[in-house]
């Protein structure tokens, strides 16, 4: 979705994506529920978290294994403990349902946030005493 300021008003054009598209005009329906006003919070975009050979995601994943290698958990039991060291240790956003913390999924996250799960993982390492070889 793009914004762009047109005198006193404010521009919010569609994204292309046609099931992105949809989605919004489902959100703007609702606000007919609430006599026509919506919230709306602007900021820039985040910058998404870089994928592929040599990447954060990469880098990421491979501490994990070592993990699982060294500790003989599983990819998500780990995944979720690094998760878990990055919202109580770094600021890592998270949602809570009742009164369980749900961590953002890796997936949604930015090159910052990204960054966190890496040293989460080096934190989690460093408890368990394992030593990492960056990949």
């Amino acid at each position: 979705m793009r914004v762009t300021a047109d005198g006193d008003f404010l521009r919010v054009e569609l994204p292309e994506n046609e099931g992105a598209r949809e989605a919004v005009r489902r959100e703007v329906a609702k606000c007919g529920k609430s006599g026509g006003y919506a919230l709306m919070t602007l900021q820039p975009p985040k910058k998404p978290r870089t994928t592929g050979e040599g990447s954060q995601n990469h880098h990421l994943n491979g501490h994990i294994m070592q993990i699982c290698q060294e500790t003989g958990d599983s990819y998500k039991t780990v995944k979720d403990g690094v998760k878990m060291t990055a919202v109580q240790y770094l600021g890592y956003p998270y949602k809570t349902i009742g009164r369980q913390i749900v961590p953002m999924p890796e997936s949604e996250s930015s090159t910052e946030e990204c960054a966190k799960l890496i040293e989460a993982a080096h934190i989690l390492a460093g408890e368990l005493g394992i030593v990492l070889r960056e990949i």
